[in-house]
Formats: structure tokens, sequence, C-alpha cells
């Protein structure tokens, strides 16, 4: 359970047209329990508009924090009913992203470097773990659903004689049409977070 989300969103939530919001958002809902399920990172939550919490619907699963919980409320929120660019492009490239990434909201793409520089197989397996489908880039990379509208595709460069290792997270152009630059920072941190299996909050 999520407790320390700001109940604001939750009532802004409860006061939007269900079906408005599934069809922008491709959520579904749950009439019995009027709850919305939506799938982020292959796993599936539950929003309580009512009680204010968002919760995986495995019980196995960690509970939800704070900013991944803001995630999928703003994305629920703001979510367009519109289509993927089909362009692939670096947190510079979005509006206002050459100024806001940076300081303390760089995007941590050295962890992955770091951790699966000189080793690309646990890198790989790392990403099947998290759900991603492999995709041919660098030496090896993988496409995430993020959310239902959300994708982003993370790339590792591995080390070797002439430049150290490198990763990169990038996300199709229309990701800052639903949400906002400190969403997609969060967004990044949890993503980065799960593949190299630590938190970077």
């Amino acid at each position: 359970m999520c407790h320390k989300l700001d109940p604001s969103f939750f009532k802004q939530l409860a006061q939007l047209d269900v079906r408005e919001v599934c069809r922008r958002s491709l959520a579904q809902f749950d009439a019995g329990s009027k709850t919305y399920r939506v799938v982020a990172l292959d796993r599936e939550y539950e929003v309580d508009p009512a009680r204010c919490d968002i919760k995986p619907l495995d019980p196995e699963e960690e509970p939800v924090n704070v900013e991944f919980g803001l995630l999928i409320l703003f994305y629920l929120l703001q979510a367009r009913d519109i289509p993927l660019i089909g362009k692939w492009v670096g947190e510079f490239d979005l509006t206002g992203g050459t100024m806001f990434f940076r300081g303390p909201h760089v995007i941590r793409n050295d962890e992955v470097a770091n951790r699966f520089g000189n080793d690309v197989d646990g890198f790989i397996e790392s990403c099947r773990t998290v759900g991603g489908d492999p995709v041919d880039m660098g030496d090896a990379a993988f496409r995430f659903r993020v959310l239902p509208r959300i994708p982003a595709i993370v790339v590792l460069w591995r080390a070797d004689e002439e430049f150290d290792a490198s990763a990169k997270l990038l996300m199709d152009a229309s990701i800052d049409k639903h949400l906002p630059l400190d969403v997609i920072f969060g967004m990044a941190l949890e993503l980065l977070g799960r593949i190299v299996g630590k938190v970077l909050w």
C-alpha cells in the first residue's frame, strides 16, 4: 500500500469520467471495487481513488513507493489518446529537458553502465526479469512498456580498450505530452533502479 501520496491527486482522479480515463490511459476499471487496474513495468497495479491507495495486485510484489505512485497517478490523470511518434529521444531532446535534467535531476544512466559495463549477459538477464524485450541497439538493449502509452528503451555499450562503458535511456518523443518532466525523472529512476537492483531515489 502507498499512504504518503497527496490525497488531492486521488480526489482529482475520482472526479474524472471513468470511461474517459480508460480511453486515454488504456487502463481498466473494476466496477465492483471501483478501482482502476493499470499495467506498469510488466506488473498490474490497483488504484483506489476512494481509499487514496495504490498497490500491486500480486501480494508478493514490493509495496508502491511514493515516486512510482506519482508516476501511475499522473499517467491516469494526464495521459492523452495520441499515437506514438516513433522517434526515440533522450531526456535533453524533450521540451525544457536541457535545463531540467541537470544537477539533482540527472538521469542515472551511469548506474547501469557501472553495474553492467563488463557484464552484458547480466544486463540481459536483469532486463528480461524486469519485463523488457530485446531490440537491436548498442551491445544490448531492451524495450520496456513502462505504462500502456509510455515505452522506453535502455541501451548498454560495453567497456572496451578505447571507451568506458555507457548506457542510455531512450523514450518515445510523445512522452512529454503525457507526463511532466519531474514525473519523467521519477520514471527513469524507477526503471533504471529495477534494472540495477537497487533504489536510486
